[in-house]
């Protein structure tokens, strides 16, 4: 996924104050020179501006035509570490990495440093990997609430329990916890499913196969997002065929020769007459390729590892597929921005932000 404008912006931005060109107290390089430096609008550049004056990497001075680099931030009372913990399902594959770039372009601004923990949907381990970081004296958290095959919320609560007794702010990454109000970033995963599946209907599609996976607040409310369009489009959700996979058993080293793939292909049997699938994330888009692949269908160009987002995709030769794609530097980003407000402003308001997906036709 190439890095997009605006992110290339903040680098290059970070990089001239982190590398010294622009010492602080600074006049910075104005409007117009920064939009013929990056080649882009100078409404990106605005936001970018914008986006670190927030933050208190910039700063506008009254009195002073301009923007300038703050000064070093006093330090607190307390004794700081500067290590901010990290936990998501998987760093190595696009999504994860363009979080954690998100996550860690943000707290370097402030010279933060990240502990990364690739949690693999292993809840012990992240259960664990905080008990320990707990011991280093982090100054905050941040974590993608981890997929279980039973009990996610009760589960996930035990780890937000410690954290609130261990007194260290925290935000919560991609997913939440039912009835639980923390502080948050997020995509706005049931308008992002409802987009999709709106936009694939619109070709003509009147029955549909849905690969859904293990109950988290994410499938919810793209489950839910599903049956919106479906009932916008005068059709009745329990007329669609549902399958529901473990998609913890579809991590990055499935193939077709995996026993599970077999079982997918049994569960979905005869597909009736669906003329198209959707599959509600990365993991069960490639184990729904791997088992229709192998019953005679032209998916396997979609038994890829490195997939990510919700797709939609018609079961013929060369047919449509779109795809929902999350913001993922942005989702770091912001959840960076705030966990650093919470350091400054202990007492400050619980935030829930949620960021639009783009739907788009997928290309191979």
């Amino acid at each position: 996924m190439q890095e997009t404008k605006y992110e290339r912006i903040i680098k290059g931005l970070l990089n001239k104050i982190e590398t010294r060109e622009w010492l602080p107290g600074e006049q910075i390089l104005s409007e117009r020179k920064l939009t013929e430096l990056f080649e882009v609008s100078r409404v990106t550049v605005q936001h970018a501006v914008e986006e670190l004056v927030e933050r208190g990497v910039l700063e506008h001075v009254a009195g002073r035509k301009g923007t300038f680099v703050c000064s070093e931030p006093a330090l607190s009372d307390r004794k700081e570490s500067r290590l901010i913990g990290v936990a998501v399902d998987d760093v190595s594959d696009m999504f994860g990495a363009r979080i954690l770039r998100g996550i860690e372009d943000c707290l370097w601004g402030r010279k933060y440093h990240t502990i990364i923990c690739n949690a693999d949907r292993n809840f012990r381990k992240v259960q664990e990997y905080f008990r320990s970081l707990s011991e280093q004296n982090i100054d905050g958290v941040i974590f993608s609430p981890v997929i279980v095959e039973e009990g996610y919320a009760e589960a996930n609560l035990g780890i937000v329990e410690e954290l609130r007794d261990s007194g260290r702010p925290f935000v919560l990454i991609d997913r939440t916890i039912p009835g639980l109000r923390e502080n948050y970033v997020s995509t706005g995963h049931r308008d992002s499913s409802r987009l999709l599946v709106e936009r694939f209907l619109e070709s003509g599609h009147r029955k549909l196969l849905l690969f859904t996976g293990l109950s988290c607040s994410s499938i919810l409310e793209r489950e839910q997002g599903f049956a919106d369009a479906l009932r916008e489009a005068g059709l009745d959700p329990e007329s669609q065929r549902v399958v529901r996979l473990n998609d913890n058993m579809m991590g990055p080293g499935m193939s077709a020769a995996n026993p599970y793939v077999a079982e997918i292909a049994r569960m979905v049997g005869d597909v009736d007459e669906a003329t198209g699938i959707v599959a509600l994330n990365g993991r069960l888009m490639r184990g729904a390729a791997l088992a229709l692949t192998a019953m005679g269908f032209p998916l396997g160009r979609f038994a890829r590892h490195d997939l990510h987002g919700q797709f939609a995709v018609e079961l013929k030769e060369g047919g449509l597929c779109l795809v929902s794609v999350q913001p993922a530097y942005q989702l770091g980003y912001e959840a960076a921005r705030l966990l650093l407000q919470r350091l400054e402003s202990p007492g400050g308001a619980t935030m829930q932000i949620s960021l639009d997906a783009e739907v788009r036709v997928f290309e191979a």
